[in-house]
This record gives C-alpha cells, sequence and structure tokens, in this order.
C-alpha cells in the first residue's frame, strides 16, 4: 500500500474514532435527557393522581382529575396502580422492577425504572396521616420516535462524514506527497547512461529538500564511481590480454623447438595451458564488471526470444558437439509479440549460453531440455537439466562472483558464469529463479519483460 494511501487511511481511522466517540456521547445525553424529561411529566401526573386519591371529598377529587385532564392530559399507554394500607401490598402486583425501586418506594423516594420502552415511576404520598402509594407507568412514544431520528441523523452523517474525510485526506496526501513523487519520478529516470543528470532543488529549507540533496551527492559517489570502474575496465582489456598473449606465444615457440627435452617441453605445455586459463578468466572477470554498469557501447533492439535460444543452441553446438540440448517449442505463445524483447543481442546470448553450458557440463552431458513460453507480462525460458543439483542451503549464492558449490569440486570452473548471467539479465529488467535438488537436477527459469506494442 502506498504511504499516502496510508496516511489518508490513518487520518480516517482517527477522525472516525473522534466523530464516532462525540455521536456516542450526543446520544447518550439526548437520551438522559428525554428520559428524565417524561419521567418528571410521569411524576406530576401521578402525585396529582395520589393527591385525588388521598382526598376524602369527591369534590376535590374531581377538582384534581379535571386539573389533570384539562392541562397535563394522558400519556400514552398511562397507567395508575394506588394502594392503600400495609406497603406489602405492593408485591402482589406482578410488576418488573427490581427490589431497589420499592426500596426507594419505602423510603418515601421517588423511584423510577425503564424496561422494554415503559417508563415506571413511584411515589409515596403522605397527608394529614394518610398514607397512599402511586406506580405509574407509560410509554414515550415521541422521545423514542425522536431517539430513532436522532440515531438516524447521528449514522448518516456519521457515513457522509466519514467520505468526505477521506476524499480530503487523500487530496491533503496527495499533495503533501507531490514533491516525493516528483523525486521518484526523476530518480528512476537516471540510470548508467544518464549519471549525469541531477535532481532540481527547490530552495524550501524543508525535508524534501534535504532528500533531494542527499539524492544528488549519492549520485555524484556513483558517477565517480563508475567512471572510474569505466576506465579501470577499458584499460585493465588492454593490459591483461597483451602479457598472456606474449607468454601463451613465448610457450608456443617454445614448443616448436626442434629437440626439446621432455622436462622442458612439459613446462612449455603447462605454461601455455595455463596462460589460456588465465586468459579466460580475466576475459570473464572483464564480462562481469562490464555488465554491471556497461550499456552504451552496445546496440540495443528487439530481439526475438525463440531466435536467440537458436543461435544459443549453435554456439553450444560448437563448444559441446555431442550435446544433449533439446529445445521445446510446444508451448510458444499465440501471440508473437509476447516473444519480443528490447535488449543487447550479444549479452543476452552469452547469458543463455553460461546457463546452458553450465547445465551440461554438471549433468555430465546429459538431456537438458530447454522450453520457452510466455505470462502476462514476461517471456519465459526455462532450462532443466538432470545434474548433480544444488545444496538446499547454498542456492542463494550461486550469483556472488567465484562461489563454488560445495558438491563441484571434480568439475572445472570459477564460479564467474552464473552472476554474468545474472547480471545481464538483470541489466534487461528481467529476473532468474533457481530450483534444484541435489542428485535430480536444477531449473533455472529467466523472465524478461517482452516488448509491449
Amino acid at each position: 500500500m502506498k504511504i499516502q494511501n496510508k496516511i489518508a487511511l490513518i487520518f480516517t481511522a482517527l477522525t472516525a474514532g473522534i466523530i464516532l466517540s462525540l455521536s456516542i456521547f450526543i446520544y447518550i445525553f439526548a437520551s438522559e435527557s428525554i428520559s428524565a424529561s417524561f419521567f418528571h411529566r410521569l411524576e406530576v401526573r401521578a402525585d396529582i393522581v395520589g393527591h385525588a386519591a388521598i382526598e376524602e371529598n369527591e369534590s376535590l377529587t374531581s377538582i384534581y382529575y379535571d386539573i389533570k385532564q384539562r392541562h397535563l392530559g394522558d400519556l400514552p399507554f398511562e397507567k395508575h396502580r394506588v394502594m392503600k394500607g400495609q406497603a406489602d401490598q405492593i408485591s402482589k402486583e406482578k410488576l418488573p422492577m427490581p427490589a431497589s425501586f420499592y426500596n426507594d418506594l419505602y423510603k418515601s423516594a421517588p423511584a423510577r425504572f425503564f424496561k422494554n420502552d415503559t417508563s415506571y415511576i413511584g411515589l409515596n404520598i403522605k397527608k394529614e396521616g394518610k398514607n397512599v402509594m402511586v406506580i405509574s407507568s407509560a410509554v414515550d412514544l415521541y422521545g423514542l420516535a425522536e431517539m430513532d431520528n436522532l440515531k438516524n441523523l447521528l449514522v448518516i452523517g456519521f457515513l457522509i462524514a466519514m467520505v468526505f474525510v477521506f476524499t480530503f485526506g487523500k487530496l491533503f496526501s496527495n499533495e503533501v506527497f507531490k514533491p516525493i513523487r516528483l523525486i521518484i519520478r526523476n530518480v528512476k529516470g537516471i540510470n548508467a547512461l544518464n549519471l549525469h543528470q541531477r535532481l532540481v532543488i527547490d530552495n524550501s529549507n524543508d525535508d524534501i529538500e534535504a532528500l533531494s540533496r542527499t539524492f544528488n551527492d549519492m549520485l555524484d559517489r556513483l558517477e565517480i564511481t563508475f567512471e572510474i570502474q569505466n576506465n579501470f575496465v577499458s584499460n585493465a582489456s588492454h593490459e591483461f590480454k597483451t602479457p598472456l598473449t606474449v607468454i601463451s606465444g613465448e610457450a608456443e615457440l617454445g614448443l616448436s623447438v626442434p629437440g626439446l627435452p621432455e622436462n622442458a617441453a612439459h613446462s612449455f605445455r603447462n605454461i601455455f595451458k595455463e596462460s589460456e586459463k588465465l586468459e579466460h578468466l580475466a576475459t570473464s572477470m572483464l564480462s562481469l564488471a562490464q555488465t554491471g554498469f556497461d550499456g552504451k557501447k552496445e546496440q540495443w533492439e528487439d530481439v526475438r526470444i525463440d531466435e536467440l535460444i537458436l543461435s544459443v543452441k549453435e554456439a553450444v553446438d560448437k563448444i559441446i558437439p555431442d550435446n544433449k540440448v533439446a529445445v521445446n517449442f510446444d508451448n510458444l505463445p499465440e501471440d508473437e509479440q509476447k516473444l519480443v524483447v528490447n535488449g543487447n543481442k550479444v549479452l543476452l546470448k552469452a547469458a543463455f549460453t553460461n546457463v546452458v553450458l553450465n547445465s551440461c557440463k554438471y549433468s555430465d552431458n546429459k538431456t537438458v531440455g530447454i522450453v520457452i513460453r510466455a505470462d502476462q507480462s514476461y517471456s519465459v525460458v526455462e532450462i532443466l537439466d538432470e545434474g548433480i543439483g544444488i545444496p538446499e542451503r547454498e542456492i542463494g549464492q550461486i550469483f556472488v562472483p567465484f562461489f563454488r558449490a560445495s558438491n563441484t569440486e571434480k568439475y572445472k570452473g570459477y564460479g564467474i558464469g552464473l552472476p554474468l548471467a545474472n547480471n545481464i539479465i538483470r541489466m534487461h529488467q528481467g529476473k532468474i529463479e533457481v530450483k534444484s535438488k541435489v542428485g535430480e537436477g536444477t531449473q533455472f527459469l529467466t523472465y524478461l519483460p517482452f516488448r509491449y506494442f
């Protein structure tokens, strides 16, 4: 997930928590206020009913009820239970109130209880030595409707607020990260071919300016390093080959001398053989070094993978005439464009040739299969051998220069072929995956992005 999206989501979540807490507070406060107001209204009516019941004068009783009816009216589902005499008569009523309700009532304190949308109040009224207990109940239909409306309003308001918060959070994070995206786009455009380019620095005196300066400092160091390496490779290519050519030439000349003693001939042959090894090693090392930065000396073009693999097979045939390399074209994609990659044909041929030669060497020239196919983004070349395999713990190191697996003692090599192939594939924005099992063989899966037309 992109950081700007993560910031927008975190901002939305924090705001949602604040708004939700505020909404819950408003809902509880409104509910308590409406409930208290309704209890008070019900108590006023219960008080009138109690005083009317305690009066012995019927005319006064009728006045109480007339006042209630004229000025207060009845509440929805309003009921009153009036009990005179002993308080234990209340327990005979089948009412859902808890014991605390009756305890308050016995103490002459107003008792309140709410259950199943019904409000209950209890009053203990005393007047002139007389005592009545009134338990009244009613349903606050208007209050309940008001709370439902408030709840719907808060939920809808919360959802609308979240949409706006996320939208503005997205716009805010997008604006904040705009300079960083610009830096990323510019850095992506810098490679070994244009290391002289630098990021544009705004004098904003902020973290973005510091990041841009840090990148430019890093590019300065990289450019210097690449120039040093470039000069070394260019000079070493000549300086190494010239004395090696002289050594091998002198050894051949020594071998051509007539009547040369056997021990001297043996020494010359060893010199010639080792000089060839050294020349091959130097050439391989130089090639490996060049793939680390070079790409401007060779022309890149559209390369068909199937044709490239056929040229690899021809090269292997010349080096190992009795090889058992078999190319399988059964899985070629119907769309031929998925076989076309943009790259350097010479380097790609060298990479695949190294892998195939390795498979032939470490399988003692057993069958090596090559399968060409494609997926949604890559042209895929699978190279499968039946060789000695690679120990599982060492697979991660096979692309390290000069590393050789622990089971390769009897095979000659320098540990350069696979690192060279890996560097070339990475230069072409591809990747190599390796699966291997000791004693059964190794599978190399090479992925190269095909050219989009």
